[in-house]
């Protein structure tokens, strides 16, 4: 790849100092705005750096410089107050997901016993709930500070007094296995190089005290480095306004998102692919006129596959909106390299590839023209900048590899990470990889797979988890993009290829999701479609496919689709099996999956009423009846509307989306988790009529709410695993999307 060495400019040599320049050049300069429901909260830059301060203040009175500090946050404005203030006091900020108070909170522990954590910083609010959970442990050692209750008045602590921060700015930990994980070393130098390199890929030259700041939109939750380093810290580092909301209200309208961006006029957003496929699914026949995308210079794409078919898809549906296509910016990244690794050049339209699946699978690039049987079609990355290096290594021989040829990703420069926290061997082997041609060294070896061509790279899959069949490699992704699209029953992006020995030889397993309004006489028409369609586009004979309830993929927090752990649980029999079907059996065997609780929502007595809300609580009662019975694949009479949804296997996405038909429908506003707070469909049903008072009960007569509209499995796949908190329900925790994928885009 060739090389773009472009030297970052010297802005600060650290957070600190940033913060300090931002506060003093424009100390009443909005810097973020969150907004929640139909309000709003601003920050100024010499208010968050004064209120940073205060925090830094009470963490020096229970930890010392190099301690770290676990950043447990409810969306909204002190995540960000609570990590300058652990940059102020020189404690590494070590950012986690709001864990669900009704869950184990096993993860979260993982993460404090790896890093020992000296203090945990909250909101009050948050820190009550979480004590008052039967189900959170935290060791005894932590000191709590509900950074929403200081006292602004407070000095600053003498040892804040001309205090230079340790090289290490925050521990990033990355999704993966909830017993193992891995803190990565971010410094401060890491930081702003990524930074710096980013606004320079942008092709952005920022005038530090221009007027008006360029502004930008997130909803990515702040505790992944996406939401924190792309939502948070660039802004920052340009001078611009932070613009930021929930993950949930992206959950419960996605078109919400593109509002916003219109409403703010918006240069900047970053989302996931399914975000962009989501928004393009669901959009209205009639875009809403105020609708106007035109100031959306950089619609970045990342933490996933990204896929040609939706960014054409996005593009086409919302150019009437002023979308252009060449504000597209696919970008690859990892937490390893800070963030930001590979993007092209800004503005122009993605590059594209069409490829010969039978070449990759002997590691080799052929291009297929205008595809056909057979091709897939990958949108470039980019290249590196700012002195950063990205080769194509052989991963068996650790020698570069030719042109047209797939290898293994490996990155070397300034962004890429000291490493993990306590885990020097490791490290060692993942930080420190050496070329056998050339002995050069200290290279990050990412894991993901890839090619480069006319000086962009194009990521194909995951090292780990290519599979090898008589000698054939096969990548995991392409047999499941087969399998979700064999037939309109199954999930998008809701399946898992892997392989099972079967005497002495590996066989290939497919496990997806069935879409919960599948009748059982259809199963057998999905499998023998599934069997017919990979065999056709893979030359591939598959041993088994399993088919199970929607929902019932393991995933990793971030909503990665964890391989290893459903082929565990497939062995042990343990998936939620709707039907399977297996080669040495040549035989379907359907039966009904087990329900999934998730825990008991505390009860809540509903009001009464009477005239008008007791005919609509009516209606409403009769339409969850239906809503139920579709969900479940029960006849109506089954259906007892005094059991709790949990019982339903309701999960937190469903949730949000039963929440947002029902106020789509009687044009009232919800909490997100209203079907947590009122957990029967009784209850519920008591509680939307009261809200909506009678005054819509002639709107909800027989069939005025339509069938509920098929939802993408995206949203599923990646948004199911944040853990995001409303805190209008007592903190009760919601399971939502932490942006992230697999191997393309930052993730």
């Amino acid at each position: 790849m060739a090389e773009h060495p472009i030297q970052p400019r010297a802005v600060a040599s650290n957070l600190l100092e940033l913060l300090q320049f931002r506060a003093r050049s424009n100390p009443y300069r909005e810097a973020f705005t969150f907004l929640h429901q139909d309000e709003e909260t601003t920050i100024t830059f010499a208010e968050l750096d004064h209120r940073a301060r205060a925090v830094a203040a009470a963490i020096a009175e229970h930890a010392q410089p190099g301690d770290r500090a676990l950043l447990i946050y409810p969306p909204g404005l002190e995540f960000i107050i609570g990590f300058f203030g652990c940059v102020y006091a020189g404690v590494l900020a070590v950012p986690a997901g709001y864990p669900n108070p009704r869950r184990p909170t096993s993860r979260l522990n993982a993460i404090v016993e790896d890093c020992g954590a000296a203090v945990a910083l909250s909101t009050a609010g948050s820190i009550t709930a979480l004590h008052a959970s039967r189900r959170a442990r935290f060791p005894q050692r932590l000191r709590w500070i509900a950074t929403d209750r200081l006292d602004l008045r407070r000095k600053d602590s003498p040892q804040l007094s001309g205090f230079a921060p340790p090289e290490l700015a925050f521990l990033q930990y990355s999704s993966g296995s909830t017993s193992d994980p891995k803190g990565v070393l971010v410094s401060h130098r890491n930081l702003l190089h990524n930074l710096e390199m980013m606004l320079q890929a942008q092709g952005f030259a920022p005038d530090r005290d221009r007027d008006p700041a360029r502004s930008s939109v997130f909803w990515l939750p702040p505790y992944h480095d996406a939401g924190l380093i792309g939502g948070i810290l660039l802004p920052l580092y340009e001078g611009g306004h932070g613009i930021l909301f929930p993950p949930t209200a992206f959950l419960q309208r996605p078109i919400r998102w593109l509002e916003v961006i219109s409403r703010r006029r918006a240069a900047v957003s970053l989302a996931p692919n399914f975000a962009y496929e989501l928004c393009a699914r669901r959009a209205p026949a009639d875009l809403p006129g105020e609708l106007d995308l035109s100031a959306w210079e950089l619609a970045a794409c990342g933490a996933e596959p990204i896929r040609a078919e939706t960014l054409d898809r996005f593009a086409a549906t919302f150019a009437s909106a002023g979308f252009r296509a060449d504000s597209f910016y696919p970008c690859y990244g990892l937490a390893e390299a800070t963030l930001f690794a590979t993007a092209g050049r800004h503005p122009a339209r993605p590059a594209v590839k069409t490829v010969r699946r039978s070449a990759l699978a002997n590691h080799r690039v052929e291009y297929a023209g205008d595809g056909g049987s057979g091709a897939q079609r990958f949108v470039g990355c980019g290249h590196a900048w700012c002195d950063q290096e990205v080769l194509i290594v052989d991963p068996q021989t650790r020698r570069r590899c030719p042109a047209d040829h797939v290898g293994e990703i490996w990155i070397r420069g300034p962004s890429v990470a000291g490493g993990y926290w306590n885990r020097s061997e490791v490290s060692e082997q993942t930080f420190g990889a050496r070329l056998a041609d050339s002995g050069e060294s200290r290279f990050l070896r990412t894991g993901d797979l890839g090619f480069i061509s006319d000086d962009n790279l194009y990521i194909t899959g995951r090292l780990k988890n290519v599979i090898i069949v008589r000698g054939a490699n096969h990548y995991p992704e392409d047999i499941e993009r087969t399998a979700g699209a064999a037939h309109r029953a199954l999930r998008f992006d809701g399946g898992a290829a892997f392989s099972v020995p079967v005497e002495d030889q590996e066989n290939v397993v497919v496990v997806h999701e069935v879409d919960r309004r599948t009748g059982s006489g259809d199963l057998p028409e999905v499998i023998r479609n599934l069997r017919r369609l990979v065999s056709e586009e893979h030359e591939l004979e598959l041993y088994a496919i399993v088919l199970i309830r929607q929902g019932g993929l393991p995933r990793t927090t971030s909503g990665k689709v964890r391989r290893d752990h459903c082929r565990q649980l497939y062995r042990s029999g343990e998936l939620p099996v709707l039907a399977e079907w297996t080669a040495h059996a040549n035989r379907v065997e359907a039966r009904k999956a087990e329900p999934v609780t998730n825990g008991s929502p505390a009860a809540i007595r509903p009001g009464s009423g009477a005239g008008d809300v007791d005919r609509l609580t009516e209606q409403v009662r009769v339409w969850l009846t239906d809503w139920l019975a579709d969900r479940e694949n029960l006849p109506a009479e089954a259906v007892d509307l005094n059991r709790p949804f949990g019982e339903y296997g309701l999960d937190s996405i469903t949730a949000l989306q039963l929440g947002s038909e029902l106020e789509e429908r009687l044009n009232i506003r919800l909490t997100p988790v209203v079907a947590w707070k009122y957990p029967t469909p009784a209850m519920l049903a008591r509680h939307v009529a009261q809200q909506a008072s009678g005054a819509t009960a002639s709107e909800l007569r027989d069939g005025a709410i339509p069938e509920r509209r098929r939802t993408v499995g995206a949203f599923d796949r990646l948004l199911t695993r944040i853990e995001a908190l409303d805190e209008d329900l007592d903190r009760a925790a919601v399971d939502s999307l932490e942006g992230s994928g697999s191997t393309q885009g930052i993730r």
